[in-house]
């Protein structure tokens, strides 16, 4: 089934329908355009969504009003999106799969136009345990065995259409363990989140290093450094990957301070090496991101985004 509008009321009425209800606010352009298509395997529903630049929002209000208790995965086919779920922002890149839960408030933000595919599985035909879930959202899964696999697996739900009985029910439950499986490996463990968490206190501690963060941690340098060894960035990446996430919302956020002012707080000393460095991580500089802003929806709140 398809359908398409060309509303903000009509898209949000579509959206609520089709998944759960959300708040949506439009971008650049008031005028939302958007399209979804969908089937069902078993009690799994699976969605092809694409739409323009907006952010959709799951309040605490919604929750209460509408319950609606889903797990849902969101596999980006193209777009700028980002999700914000149990205090991480995690940009989630064309390739990669997110998983998140109806029952608990979350944010996603896209800056352009963009294409998603979403799954949506009743909450009670998961069995996983409710005080894992927050430990396993909002965090993006793209390499490795298991992703790949994964992957392949969603990838092929959204080609064979409707498959209905028991068959539907037993393939939908299959592909749900091999998602799990992959979103288990990619969350940190409890010592490593500590590790980040303080971290991302000290982002703007000109004396944070491995050495230092070594010693308030009580761990051994080797130790520290053995909790990123499966990581994609090592440690000494992750602090200059978060410093200038950091410094990017904040060129946003704050258009009237200088350039140099944000990259001297976020330990740069040399402008120069900064917009060389941003430019490696975001491909574009500083200045094209400030430019940028006022055309773009909202980057939504920094946070954390374990080793993403």
């Amino acid at each position: 089934m398809e359908e398409r509008v060309r509303s903000l009321a009509g898209w949000q009425d579509l959206i609520r329908e089709r998944f759960v209800a959300l708040d949506i606010r439009s971008g650049a352009d008031p005028a939302v355009r958007g399209r979804v298509e969908s089937h069902a395997v078993g009690p799994l529903v699976v969605a092809d969504v694409r739409s323009v630049a907006q952010t959709f929002r799951r309040t605490s209000g919604l929750i209460a009003r509408h319950g609606e208790e889903r797990l849902q995965v969101g596999l980006v086919r193209a777009g700028d999106i980002q999700l914000d779920q149990d205090g991480r922002t995690s940009r989630v890149p064309p390739g990669s799969f997110v998983l998140y839960d109806t029952t608990r408030p979350f944010t996603w933000t896209m800056t352009g136009d963009w294409r998603m595919d979403v799954f949506t599985w009743p909450r009670e035909t998961v069995p996983i345990a409710d005080r894992r879930l927050p430990s396993l959202t909002s965090h993006p899964v793209r390499d490795g065995a298991s992703a790949v696999v994964a992957r392949a697996a969603l990838t092929e739900l959204t080609r064979i259409g409707a498959v209905d009985g028991v068959e539907g029910v037993q393939l939908a439950g299959r592909v749900a363990d091999l998602v799990l499986a992959a979103v288990d490996l990619r969350a940190p463990s409890d010592l490593l989140r500590q590790v980040l968490d303080l971290i991302e206190v000290r982002l703007d501690d000109p004396v944070l290093c491995p050495e230092t963060l070594a010693r308030a941690c009580h761990l051994s340098l080797r130790s520290l450094h053995r909790l990123f060894a499966d990581q994609p960035r090592s440690l000494s990446r992750w602090i200059r990957h978060r410093r200038l996430e950091r410094a990017r919302t904040e060129l946003v956020a704050v258009p009237d301070r200088p350039i140099a002012v944000v990259a001297a707080r976020y330990c740069f000393s040399d402008p120069t090496v900064f917009a060389r460095a941003f430019r490696d991580e975001f491909g574009c500089s500083p200045r094209d991101v400030r430019h940028g802003a006022a055309d773009r929806a909202p980057t939504g709140r920094p946070g954390i985004s374990y080793c993403s």
